[in-house]
């Protein structure tokens, strides 16, 4: 599997940036993985991502936004689009040698379902790959820390529980126990580490507000920016110290964000 370079540049210039420099990390992450085909990306949502990360097409893509397929269609990255739930989705068992899905099973209520498809639709050997966040994301958060730096841990707590409900963030948890979840579904662990460094997850939260006008564009026009070289352009000084700041966040000690690399036996 090839993938593309320069993520960074290419991400930014078509989302918000405090979207676009997690993804950048993930994007880091998975491109030092092996893809064999066939590929399946469970959640792949307007295709983007994919678009960004593969420098060749994948095979299947689901997701259950139908806007958010027809979008991916014209990004063009998939042989094939599903629109479905990722718990039912129509292939064959061991259809796929690979399964990723990038920052999406912590907005499913109901997530063993989807690991157990997922385990169903991989061939014996195959790798699952997914990224989601750790028991350490809202605490990162810029409010979740002005509040633990004041003393007023009650009021704190209250702030993460809203925050993962804003989010619709289902599951957020400590590594180990994404690890017992994981293999709860059938899987082997073979790599888990963390990403997202509390001062890159800090950055992005100070940066979200941001992207309001992005999150207007993709409601109108069902896409973050509409003339992505300019901004391109325009955001050149801006990159030149993400840069920096980004280098080596794809994997930390304590981070944010969780990445996890899982085999079929």
């Amino acid at each position: 599997m090839k993938f593309k370079s320069e993520f960074l540049e290419n991400y930014t210039a078509q989302a918000p940036l405090a979207l676009a420099f997690e993804r950048v990390m993930e994007c880091r992450i998975l491109s030092r993985q092996t893809f064999e085909r066939p590929i399946l990306d469970i959640g792949c949502g307007e295709g983007l991502f994919a678009n960004v990360l593969f420098a060749e097409k994948i095979e299947t893509g689901i997701d259950p936004n139908a806007r958010e397929i027809e979008r991916a269609k014209e990004f063009g990255g998939y042989d094939e689009l599903i629109e479905c739930f990722g718990d039912a989705i129509p292939k064959p068992d061991g259809a796929y040698r690979t399964v990723f899905s990038n920052s999406v099973v912590e907005h499913i209520p109901q997530l063993t379902p989807v690991l157990r498809e997922a385990f169903r639709l991989l061939a014996p050997g195959g790798r699952l790959y997914l990224t989601v966040p750790s028991d350490r994301f809202d605490e990162y958060s810029l409010v979740s820390q002005a509040l633990g730096f004041c003393g007023l841990t009650g009021l704190q707590a209250r702030f993460r529980d809203f925050y993962n409900r804003f989010w619709a963030h289902y599951h957020f948890y400590a590594p180990a126990r994404w690890a017992e979840i994981v293999t709860s579904c059938g899987f082997e662990v073979v790599e888990l580490h963390t990403y997202g460094p509390r001062y890159v997850c800090l950055m992005d939260d100070t940066l979200t507000p941001l992207g309001l006008a992005a999150r207007f564009t993709k409601g109108y026009a069902n896409r973050w920016t509409l003339v992505p070289g300019l901004r391109r352009v325009l955001l050149a000084p801006v990159l030149a110290l993400a840069r920096t700041i980004l280098k080596g966040a794809e994997r930390c000690d304590a981070g944010g964000l969780v990445f996890i690399a899982a085999r079929k036996p």
